[in-house]
């Protein structure tokens, strides 16, 4: 009885490794069809990881649709992918909301949102000229705020939790 157990255990474990095998061989194939530029094969492979819930997926098919790289950009795509990134802390998801809020992509400009995703992009990046480049993109937007619209920001900062979009 105890052999079944542990043969049972073992099965459901390898079972286990290999669907999590199979899903990084997908985002993989994407990414290796994005490097080449061949960013409609990305597409085919990244999204289906994207809609199984691999955040990083998620990222390279929003940049897809907000860099335009099958067509026209698309941003409610775009948002729609960083979105479910974002909920997942992912700090490349929570980077592209913040640019499309910046700048108005699919959404009216919003320098309080703006600043409340490139802040928490920025507590998630290690140091280096990534996060340097985000945090004077905030200090830049920062100066061009009200009080009000910086206390809004630090609320909604304050305020965020994993799992909210």
């Amino acid at each position: 009885m105890r052999r079944a157990r542990t043969a049972v255990a073992a099965l459901c474990l390898a079972g286990a490794i290999a669907i999590a095998g199979a899903a990084q061989a997908g985002y993989d194939e994407g990414m290796a069809y994005y490097q080449k530029g061949d960013y409609f094969r990305a597409l085919s492979e990244l999204k289906p990881e994207a809609e199984k819930g691999n955040a990083l997926a998620q990222v390279q098919v929003a940049g897809i649709y907000q860099y335009g790289l099958v067509g026209a950009a698309n941003y409610g795509e775009a948002l729609k992918w960083y979105r479910k990134a974002a909920a997942k802390s992912n700090p490349d998801a929570m980077l592209g909301l913040g640019v499309m809020y910046q700048l108005g992509q699919g959404v009216p400009k919003d320098q309080v949102e703006a600043v409340k995703w490139l802040t928490l992009a920025s507590t998630r990046f290690a140091q280096g000229p990534d996060r340097s480049r985000i945090l004077m993109a905030i200090d830049a937007m920062r100066q061009q705020m009200s009080n009000e619209q910086l206390d809004m920001a630090q609320h909604l900062i304050d305020a965020w939790k994993p799992g909210e979009p």
